[in-house]
């Protein structure tokens, strides 16, 4: 079979493969999709099984950054791309599980740095560090710390750029589950609407879930899966169905009465905007909880909760960035970029520095220089 891909400039995957049929389902066939296409000699809207097809021996593709995979997903059903970059090395696998349905899994050995990525269009985009941790920044809405034990849930009308950024080397395995809502509004899973919203809170935002045990564990098998090639697909997507199951009908979803309203989002969008408006002179947790018209107690839980980190590493998170342009720039010396972001002394600014990145702030000089 056929199946022309990208391989860098050539276009030509690094080596050859060939497919299997490996899974069946029952699916329903619409008259003009690309389905009823592919198999125009069955009435429209008849409902047939259709194999899905998947490589036992995946393309390989030399990676270039971390949105290559959106280009490839429209040519293979399964595909693996190398990452040999500074930022990171090591593999990322991309699986067509079903109809709007992919899984991502990245295991990288990453260095302190930043990456651009983007979150795709249309799609529910569910994603958990099951080793190493990575912070997020997203244009507008701010960081979101993404650690082990956490997923975070987004959804984007449109195509949505984002940063990611490795404050601290070493390994970077991550799970990501990409879904179009329609795949879980169909059979098997059939979810309503008011199932679906107890994900993301709404377009452009995100949430960040704590994961339980039984869901941890799964996400563990699927980035380590105990079976061999030949019955990699079916387990994969069993695991995967297995999630999505367990987390809508997880404990840890928040009921529809305790919900936060929209003034609620205003609000903590407003205590973070105070938060970070003077960096040098943070307000302190009474006369920021005083403005919005909450308790000290509820802003803390509320915010951890909405922006899935707490008012401190919220904090500390600008304060690292700051300081990194600030680095760049090359102008101020570093004492001065402690008093700026506001540190007393400049060994507690060059302790936290080197705790967030992994490298002094004069050590983090250098390295630009060189």
């Amino acid at each position: 079979m056929n199946n022309p891909g990208l391989g860098g400039s050539s276009g030509v995957p690094i080596y050859p493969h060939r497919y299997i049929m490996v899974l069946t389902w029952h699916v329903y066939i619409d008259g003009n999709s690309e389905y009823s296409r592919n198999f125009h000699h069955l009435p429209a809207n008849q409902g047939i099984s259709i194999m899905t097809i998947m490589a036992t021996s995946f393309p390989q593709f030399d990676c270039h950054s971390s949105t290559d995979w959106l280009a490839l997903r429209n040519k293979h059903e399964a595909f693996r791309l190398r990452w040999d970059q500074p930022r990171g090395r090591g593999w990322e696998t991309c699986y067509h599980l079903a109809p709007g349905f992919w899984l991502r899994i990245l295991d990288l050995e990453q260095a302190c740095g930043s990456m651009p990525a983007q979150m795709p269009q249309g799609h529910l985009s569910l994603a958990s560090m099951v080793e190493g941790e990575a912070t997020l920044e997203f244009p507008q809405k701010g960081y979101f710390e993404l650690t082990t034990g956490q997923l975070i849930c987004n959804y984007q009308d449109n195509d949505t750029p984002f940063q990611d950024h490795c404050t601290k080397p070493g390994r970077y395995l991550m799970v990501a589950l990409i879904l179009a809502p329609e795949f879980l509004r169909d059979s098997p899973f059939a979810f309503s609407t008011d199932e679906l919203s107890t994900l993301p809170p709404q377009n452009g935002n995100n949430r960040c879930l704590p994961l339980d045990t039984e869901l941890s564990r799964c996400l563990k098998d699927i980035a380590s899966p105990p079976v061999d090639q030949r019955r990699l697909p079916l387990y994969l997507q069993s695991k995967s169905y297995e999630f999505l199951c367990l987390l809508l009908s997880s404990s840890l979803q928040v009921p529809r009465s305790t919900r936060r309203a929209a003034r609620d989002h205003r609000a903590l969008e407003e205590a973070r905007r105070r938060l970070l408006d003077d960096l040098s002179q943070p307000p302190r947790l009474a006369e920021l909880s005083r403005s919005i018209g909450m308790s000290d107690s509820k802003l803390k839980q509320r915010f951890k909760e909405y922006y899935g980190h707490p008012l401190s590493v919220c904090l500390l998170q600008a304060r690292m960035k700051e300081a990194r342009r600030l680095l760049n720039d090359g102008h101020l010396a570093i004492a001065r970029i402690a008093e700026t972001l506001g540190y007393e002394h400049a060994a507690n600014f060059t302790t936290a520095f080197k705790r967030e990145c992994g490298l002094t702030p004069r050590e983090y000089r250098k390295r630009l220089n060189h």
